[in-house]
């Protein structure tokens, strides 16, 4: 009787220890899941965030490809005509003048007083000062053949109140600059022999 209560105590304990032991490995593999879930969860919480970049990038993409299609503009030919002459029938007369009268220096048209003479002040003054006098233009420029600016000549036209401010501002910046303003009425031109005299100040002489 006794060996059979020994044995019922046996069979208890092992049952005991069985049902112990699956109920800690349902609950680690319960545990276990839990945290498989959790991370599932939180990476596809992090998958919207950086598929975003590659949404973002498309639509900013989108211009380039667009602009590589610009249709093709028409011939710019077709839509402005080129100027008759480069400088008119009075000044054609004079460059041909200064040409003659000093054929061993360079002579340039349309040129602005920008490009002749500097501006004072730094930075943004300056900038300001180049826009100004580069709405200036000078008829004629004449360079040594070092291109060293020897004079401006412009054309004398009757002058009405904008036109007698623009000398001023013309005379006073190349004055400033040394530079000689010569100014040659085309109704009215000077011996071929007297432009050297006028533009270089040494009449029937090279320059030194």
């Amino acid at each position: 009787m006794a060996w059979i209560l020994f044995l019922l105590v046996v069979a208890g304990v092992a049952s005991f220890l069985v049902w112990d032991y699956r109920r800690k490995t349902a609950q680690r593999e319960a545990a276990s899941q839990e945290r498989f879930e959790q991370m599932f969860k939180g990476k596809a919480a992090v998958a919207p965030a950086s598929g975003s970049v590659p949404a973002a990038v498309v639509p900013a993409a989108a211009p380039v490809a667009a602009s590589s299609a610009v249709p093709k503009a028409p011939s710019v030919a077709t839509k402005v005509p080129a100027r008759e002459r480069f400088i008119g029938q009075p000044e054609t007369l004079i460059y041909y003048l200064l040409k003659t009268g000093v054929p061993d220096h360079e002579v340039f048209a349309n040129v602005t007083l920008a490009s002749v003479v500097g501006a004072p002040g730094t930075g943004s003054e300056r900038e300001q000062q180049l826009r100004r006098l580069s709405q200036y233009q000078l008829d004629f420029v004449i360079c040594d053949k070092r291109m060293r600016i020897v004079a401006v000549v412009d054309v004398d036209t009757p002058a009405g109140v904008d036109a007698a401010s623009e000398l001023r501002v013309k005379s006073d910046y190349l004055g400033g600059a040394g530079i000689r303003f010569v100014r040659i009425n085309p109704t009215s031109l000077p011996p071929r022999d007297a432009i050297r005299g006028l533009v270089c100040g040494v009449p029937n002489a090279a320059d030194k």
